[in-house]
Formats: structure tokens, sequence, C-alpha cells
């Protein structure tokens, strides 16, 4: 006995006097749609953010906000850059520069050691690794900062690196292991027998073909350590040495609120991981599908 109700009877039978041809097009649309309204929703935000920070002091406050700037003025990045968020900017970069060059030195080595070696129980020692990455920073906060004091780097952007770098290096070790899997070791035992040394192997043929994996490393630590805020938070102390996202939060709460400057600070923010991702995405997904994750 069928249990179909006759609204789905309708609904069957409309669909299958539609032609095949115009189905497929009536799902690509729907599924266009669901797109644009989905990057929409993650789209917006920026856009109001730079709309915002682009927009006059004394049109902020209007009631309906328009859409979109009627007078386009610099006047908020103008304000932001007799602040502290310039110094604050550039030591977010010098960190972020910092841990993405030693993350993505580290765990290239280290995953080829891992996929090459043989080093006794070596999947439980990188599973292991990868088990840190499950705790987040602030569980570490009091035993890092007593442990960074006695070593007398806290309070300083390379004491910062250091500890950030902890917090990338697992998941890109995983990350390189795995994608060292992919090298074949044929092509290195090829040159060894030609002549060469395990390490001229390695730079000549394996790191060539590991670039992509590496690039993802990179796009992947610098993601972090640009929006860093918990570390950084516990390590520096002095205001001078402060990172931007630190920096903007207390911008935020020792200032009045002024929205374009904030958007402004925001949009410094932002774009450099914006342009970074944008630039480099074509080689974070080959290194992400060619590590089989």
């Amino acid at each position: 006995m069928s249990t179909d109700s006759p609204d789905d009877a309708t609904v069957s039978s409309v669909f299958d006097v539609v032609p095949y041809d115009v189905q497929r097009r009536l799902r690509k649309l729907g599924w266009l749609i669901a797109l644009v309204v989905s990057m929409a929703f993650v789209l917006f935000p920026i856009y109001w953010m730079l709309a915002t920070s682009i927009t006059p002091q004394v049109d902020l406050y209007q009631v309906p906000k328009p859409l979109f700037p009627e007078t386009v003025s610099l006047e908020s990045y103008a304000k932001v850059m007799q602040t502290d968020i310039p110094l604050w900017f550039m030591n977010t970069t010098y960190l972020a520069l910092g841990v993405v060059v030693l993350t993505t030195a580290t765990a290239t080595l280290g995953g080829y050691g891992l996929a090459r070696l043989d080093i006794p129980y070596k999947k439980t020692f990188a599973r292991a690794i990868l088990f840190g990455y499950m705790f987040p920073p602030i569980l570490l906060s009091i035993p890092l900062f007593i442990f960074w004091r006695q070593l007398g780097i806290l309070n300083s952007i390379p004491g910062v690196i250091f500890a950030t770098m902890a917090a990338t290096l697992p998941f890109s070790l995983w990350l390189m292991w795995q994608f060292f899997q992919t090298v074949p070791y044929s092509l290195e035992e090829s040159a060894i027998v030609s002549g060469s040394t395990q390490f001229r192997a390695f730079v000549d043929i394996a790191l060539p073909l590991a670039k992509p994996g590496m690039i993802a490393v990179a796009i992947y630590s610098f993601a972090l350590s640009w929006g860093a805020f918990t570390i950084p938070t516990i390590l520096l102390i002095d205001s001078k040495k402060w990172v931007l996202v630190q920096g903007l939060y207390r911008f935020t709460v020792q200032e009045s609120v002024q929205w374009g400057q904030i958007m402004a600070a925001g949009t410094l923010l932002v774009l450099p991981t914006i342009l970074f991702v944008y630039f480099l995405q074509k080689y974070i997904l080959r290194g992400f599908q060619a590590s089989q994750l």
C-alpha cells in the first residue's frame, strides 16, 4: 500500500513532465542561489567593516545608515596612524614571519624524518604530538608565564614566537609527515645510487616536491600567529611590544569608542591574511589534498 500523499504525487508528476535539461538547470540555479546567500553572510561583515572605515565620522550615526558610503574619507586611517597601532602592526608582522619560518622549517625536517627514518613507535610518537594540539593555550597560561620568566624571554617578541610556534607545530608536523609519504622514495634512492648523499637527495628531490605542503603549513601558521591573542596577552606586558589584536582590544577599552578608527584598525588586521591566503590558496588546497587529510 502506497503511503505517498496526494501532494507528493502531484510534485512527482510535475517533475516527470519537466525535461531533464531543465531539471539540471534548476538544480544548478538552486545551488548557485545557496552559494550566493552563504557568501553574502561571510563577506558582508568584511564589507561593512571596510565601508565604515572610509565613512566620515559625522556620517557614521545616520539613521538609517546607508548601505554604501555617500562620501569617502580616509580620516579614520589618518587618526589610526597617530596611535600605537602602526607599532603594533610591525610587532605582529615580526611575530607572524618568525612563526612561519620556524614552523615551516621544523615541520619539514620533522615530517621528513618521520616519513623516511625507521624510528620505533613513530606513529605513536606522531599521534602523541598531535594530541598536544587538543589543549587550548589558556590552560598553559600560568606555567608558560613562569617558565618564560625563568628563561628570561618574558615580555619579548622572540618569546611569543616560540610560544606560538608550540601551538602551530603539532598539526604542521602531522601535515608534513603525511605529505612526505606521498613523495616516492624511489626517486631519492635513484639519486643516492648515482652518488648523491641522503641530505642532497632531500634538498634536490624531496624538498621541491614538498613545496605545496610547505606552503600549506606556512599559510596555516601565518593565520594562527597573525590573529593570536591569548599567548601575547599572557607574555607581553609592555604596551610598546603588544601585537595588533591585543592592542586593538585594549584600544577599544581605554579610548572612547570611535567606530571609524576601530574599523580602520580592523581592516589593517584582516587585509594581510586575506591577501596572503588569496594568492596562495591553490597551494594550500593542493597540500591538504596530497596529505590525504
